[in-house]
């Protein structure tokens, strides 16, 4: 019977931790990736409690027993984590009530202490971000732990030594095997953690160990220990390799621009030259006569230009995407919606006399483009004398 209850305690625990593994893994397909993830590290601190079938008996506040470790991990999405924590912690356990009644002088309380040696990995679900959603400035998330690993037990108290010296036929009969040993361990439990930072944490975890050892102070077979444990975890956030973020970011958006929308940088001097084209030329989208603010701000350089050079008038010239040789009406009407955008812009909103600019348009392209939806350089200006006819 005891053999049964331990395979079905380890059997439903091993189908929480699969059905766990497999929610976290379908809500982080919704969540921020990173390349490099989400690296941390941490120092813990608190108790650790027995809650041995003898143990529980005693003292509550005797059973508190400090407890620390150090932990590292990642995060591979902010709903799903791994961490290794090892750790040293304090325990005690207890002999049978029947022998501490009936010897007191030999046995006492019945209590004894230990130190227990533990390494684990565990699962990490951060249940906030997969019910309400990641957010970066959140300031507390809280979700569920579990995972295994192994516990050394060493450091017995020396009363043990007189305990283990009577003979194994005689009545009352509580052996330790003071030499310690190797146990595997699995636990479960909640973990809450507090943003004090960009890569600063504070977490509060409660998490409940079981282990199949012999510390339990009974005799009936059942070795079954549970240990619960409180711990304050104080966890540091590395940045994330090239990216120089901490946490889970949207990545930076590099919106592509063309080429063409990005000459406005390069201001160039341009030389009065009555006949010829100014450098700076106005893209269009393809199929449209609209300004954004990119173009808009290459037409400042023009309105500049022309107020360094009160001799100089202009002749707004607009075209086509392409020549057109088909639909003529169509493609003459948008290079002259081009130019008059333009003029109306320049006259409008950087204040050039009405008389010193006028309309033209071309049926040919001013330079081919690629493909369909890009931006296509549409308005070019043209440097007149000023007692040439303007159309106003």
């Amino acid at each position: 019977p005891n053999e049964a209850m331990r395979i079905r305690i380890f059997f439903l625990g091993y189908l929480w931790m699969c059905g766990g593994c497999s929610m976290s893994i379908v809500a982080q397909s919704a969540m921020l990736r990173h390349k490099h993830g989400d690296w941390f590290w941490g120092l813990g601190v608190g108790f650790s409690q027995s809650l041995a079938e003898n143990a529980k008996s005693t003292d509550f506040i005797v059973r508190q027993l400090p407890s620390v470790s150090m932990l590292f991990g990642h995060n591979f999405s902010p709903a799903f984590g791994m961490k290794l924590t090892g750790g040293i912690n304090m325990q005690t356990s207890r002999c049978s009530d029947a022998l501490v009644n009936t010897m007191p002088n030999i046995y006492g309380d019945g209590r004894y202490n230990f130190r227990c040696l533990t390494g684990s990995l565990s699962g990490i679900i951060n249940m906030t971000n997969i019910f309400w959603g990641y957010e970066v400035e959140r300031p507390l998330t809280w979700g569920f732990m579990f995972g295994a690993g192994l516990m050394k037990t060493f450091s017995f108290d020396e009363k043990l030594n007189t305990w283990n010296t009577f003979p194994k036929e005689s009545k009352p009969y509580y052996p330790v095997n003071n030499a310690g040993g190797l146990y595997i361990v699995g636990h479960a439990g909640l973990v809450c953690d507090v943003r004090l930072s960009e890569p600063w944490d504070a977490g509060v975890e409660l998490r409940v160990n079981a282990t199949d050892n012999e510390y339990n102070g009974v005799s009936n077979g059942n070795h079954l220990d549970f240990y619960l444990d409180l711990m304050c975890n104080f966890v540091y956030h590395f940045k994330n390799g090239k990216q120089q973020l901490r946490r889970f970011r949207e990545p930076p958006r590099i919106v592509f621009v063309d080429p063409v929308l990005v000459d406005h940088t390069n201001e160039y001097t341009e030389t009065v030259r009555y006949g010829e084209s100014m450098h700076t030329v106005i893209p269009f989208y393809s199929g449209f006569a609209y300004l954004n603010a990119a173009t808009t701000k290459r037409l400042l350089f023009v309105a500049r230009f022309l107020q360094a050079h009160p001799l100089v008038n202009l002749n707004i010239v607009g075209h086509p995407d392409i020549t057109a040789e088909h639909d003529l009406k169509y493609h003459s009407d948008l290079a002259q919606r081009r130019a008059t955008i333009v003029r109306e812009t320049l006259v409008n909103k950087f204040h050039v006399p009405t008389h010193r600019v006028r309309v033209t348009f071309d049926d040919k392209a001013l330079q081919p483009y690629k493909i369909v939806r890009e931006w296509v350089p549409s308005v070019n200006f043209i440097m007149e004398e000023p007692n040439e006819d303007s159309q106003l």
